[in-house]
């Protein structure tokens, strides 16, 4: 009997627009770039929430970053999961998300001690090199435990949210003979506010890169590993980012920075069907972080258990099948802030209400909220509609009722 696996890959803090795949074109992303050339590669990947804790109840729980809290009126993805006798670890170098596994059905929960106060020397010896290193070693051990069953790997990395201690040479030369020289901190940025010294903003973005790059190299060793292992089995790997970075697109830089905008909104998420070899197509249409566990159950087939969620399953599009198609996406940040993107538009309300073109505007430089007053209220009246299903716990809407706003 052939038995499923999955390996889900979360980074935290990886944006989208990090990635070649995406369109930067900043600096190169080999390893992701080859990885995405074999897999369903999700162009619109729309956190509900720049929290961590909000990623994972729209992931494990199937709800809504908007929705109230009722989670124990349902079961979670990974009870369904183990319903169906899929074998569930989680590794990762997050001692919170471990405290939080102490209450799921995870058969094993790994943490992986890893700070650093430095620089590191080699890639290998960064914080998040050795974060895949402990994977990988750990990958074999897995592979022989679930030799004969189905099972599931979630594996979280802090990722942009750990220690920045890239080797130093990997911000150097990304930097011109004219700039100053590359700044030594190793603490991530929480909340850089009003910054207008572009020798600043330049240090941290390039900061930034540098981890991007170490993970870029991890990645394709890690893809490597799993493709030794599972090259006799049906293995599905994910890999996505759990909230994006904010890099002072909109005057901050910081992990404490949750304005919605796409920096922290816009995420990569990636579905590659182990040892294949051929290009598959993009999907274009949007998608939120529930949406990752109705794949989950979508691939181990325990979808069928009846229980109410607001995710719509990708699995289709990797044999070029017709996914539901998702055209409206809405985000908050737990206070009255919300976004709402479609496929056209993307309205901002805060303190004030902003509008952008999509995706021609793709770091919401331009608010033309006041030049097109009938798409500012259409969408408003989407986001009521919306928040209305929240609190009501009716099915949330995947389209725009007038098809203008699309």
């Amino acid at each position: 009997m052939t038995h499923r696996h999955a390996i889900c890959l979360v980074v935290d803090g990886l944006r989208a627009s990090a990635l070649g795949t995406y369109g930067n074109t900043a600096f190169p992303t080999p390893q992701f770039d080859r990885l995405a050339s074999r897999a369903v590669v999700v162009d619109w990947h729309w956190a509900d929430s720049p929290h961590l804790a909000s990623f994972y109840r729209s992931s494990w729980q199937g709800m809504h970053a908007l929705r109230e809290c009722i989670a124990d009126e349902r079961a979670s993805v990974l009870d369904q999961l183990k319903q169906a006798e899929v074998l569930q670890w989680l590794v990762t170098d997050d001692p919170w998300l471990i405290e939080q596994s102490g209450q799921l059905p995870f058969d094993e929960a790994l943490l992986f001690d890893n700070d650093a106060e430095t620089s590191a020397e080699q890639i290998e010896e960064a914080t998040i090199g050795r974060y895949f290193s402990e994977a990988v070693e750990r990958l074999h051990q897995w592979r022989e435990d679930v030799a004969d069953t189905n099972s599931m790997a979630w594996l979280h990395c802090r990722g942009m949210y750990g220690p920045w201690d890239a080797p130093l040479e990997l911000r150097a030369e990304m930097l011109d003979e004219e700039d100053p020289p590359p700044a030594e901190f190793v603490q991530p940025p929480t909340a850089l506010c009003d910054i207008d010294d572009p020798d600043e903003l330049l240090s941290h973005r390039v900061a930034y890169a540098a981890q991007v790059k170490v993970i870029d190299a991890c990645v394709g060793a890690f893809v490597q590993a799993i493709e030794e292992e599972f090259a006799d089995s049906e293995t599905l790997v994910m890999l996505t980012g759990s909230r994006g970075f904010a890099l002072g697109e909109h005057g901050s830089i910081g992990t404490d920075c949750v304005e919605l905008f796409s920096e922290r909104l816009h995420v990569p998420w990636l579905l590659y069907p182990c040892g294949n070899t051929s290009p598959l197509p993009r999907l274009n249409s949007l998608t939120q972080p529930a949406d990752i566990g109705a794949t989950l159950l979508d691939w181990f087939n325990a979808n069928d258990i009846g229980i109410p969620s607001d995710g719509i399953s990708c699995l289709p599009a990797l044999t070029a099948g017709a996914c539901e198609q998702r055209q409206l996406a809405v985000s908050t940040n737990d206070t009255s802030e919300r976004a709402v993107l479609t496929p056209a538009w993307m309205l901002r309300r805060s303190d004030k209400t902003q509008l952008y073109t999509k995706p021609d505007d793709r770091w919401e430089c331009n608010d033309v909220a006041g030049l097109c007053p009938e798409i500012t209220n259409g969408l408003q009246k989407e986001l009521a509609k919306f928040e209305q299903c929240c609190r009501e716990n009716e099915s949330l809407p995947i389209k725009a009722r007038d098809e203008g706003l699309c």
